[in-house]
């Protein structure tokens, strides 16, 4: 450019230095060979394109950030392996007794449904307390509770197949 400028000068040095330049000529001239300016408005695409982007990045970031920490869930197996034959067997009994019990009608549903909502409260605290397990760490408390689940699933199971039992028995000797 500025090299441009310079020639011209040199070309148009004996006409230039006359005393009477028209100056506005001049610039006129100077102005034509240079680039035109860019007016603001024309970047606003770009602006707008670099915010978007940048809001996806960021979002991506924060996603990814959030996804890559690893939830590791304790079981009482890990804690110990006596505790986790212990939960295990207590598992098998339950689903032994519920298989025992088998699918309830709906009147059985109706009748015993103040032992089917305990075990349903039962099950609520046992998730309160797996929560509290994954959330502090172990603590003999809450191993206990654990535990003490099961045994109080196990009781009330056999309290529902004792009356569910004995109504049976109702129900033949009514019959007979």
């Amino acid at each position: 450019m500025k090299l441009e400028i310079e020639k011209y000068l040199r070309k148009n040095r004996l006409r230039l230095d006359a005393e009477n330049h028209n100056e506005d000529k001049i610039w006129k001239e100077i102005e034509g060979k240079l680039k035109p300016e860019r007016k603001n408005g024309e970047n606003w695409f770009w602006k707008i394109a670099a915010v978007f982007l940048l809001g996806v990045l960021s979002t991506y970031i924060v996603v990814k950030e959030s996804s890559d920490k690893q939830v590791v869930i304790i079981t009482l197996a890990d804690i110990s392996e006596d505790l986790g034959k212990k939960e295990a067997d207590l598992k098998l009994v339950v689903d032994k007794k519920w298989s025992e019990i088998g699918p309830l009608s709906q009147s059985d549903k109706l009748q015993f449904q103040f032992l089917l909502d305990e075990l349903q409260e039962l099950d609520g605290i046992y998730e309160l307390y797996e929560n509290d397990l994954q959330e502090h760490g172990v603590n003999e408390q809450t191993i206990q509770v654990l535990l003490d689940y099961y045994e109080k699933k196990i009781r009330i199971l056999n309290r529902l197949s004792l009356e569910i039992e004995k109504q049976k028995s109702h129900e033949n000797k009514t019959t007979i």
